[in-house]
């Protein structure tokens, strides 16, 4: 028992300080604050005078809803091709319009015809398959450091950002 005295009473946690180590590499450039989501479009909704989908997008919040860069891109392929909205599907002799509206944690994707005389197709319906829509938010800081990105290039916003698939 006197020896376990000796060794817990000879221990300091005090001792020089170590030299100073080797400076670390330079990290990718990350996304910390940079969100990106893909959803499947499996049902849309009517409401005259378009089709619409919810999607909730937490990242919307009150504070930045209003200032943050908020790109949507759909698919149709199931492939890696995103193309960016607003779109226009020309379709004789009646166009299709693929946009969206923000909120705070939400983006509606709207689908409108433009013909008076019928509501259309639904998007699954027009193309033959469900699509997907992937929602980037970028915060306004963030956007103001990457002044020459294509926001409508997915794939640029992609490789600048690091974000998955």
């Amino acid at each position: 028992m006197l020896t376990l005295v000796i060794l817990t009473n000879g221990c300091s946690k005090q001792g020089p300080i170590g030299p100073k180590g080797d400076e670390g590499k330079v990290g990718n450039n990350g996304n910390a604050n940079v969100s990106s989501a893909t959803f499947t479009m499996s049902s849309w909704f009517w409401s005259a005078p378009y089709y619409y989908a919810d999607l909730s997008i937490p990242e919307l919040t009150t504070t930045n809803a209003n200032t943050a860069a908020v790109m949507v891109y759909f698919n149709t392929t199931g492939g890696t091709t995103w193309v960016a909205l607003p779109y226009t599907q020309y379709h004789s002799p009646y166009n299709y319009y693929m946009g969206f509206n923000t909120g705070v944690g939400n983006v509606e994707v709207t689908w409108f015809y433009d013909s008076s005389l019928s509501s259309g197709s639904d998007p699954n319906a027009f193309y033959g398959t469900t699509i997907k829509c992937k929602v980037v938010v970028i915060p306004p800081a963030i956007k103001k450091k990457h002044p020459d990105l294509d926001l409508t290039n997915y794939e640029a916003v992609k490789k600048c950002f690091n974000l998955a698939d």
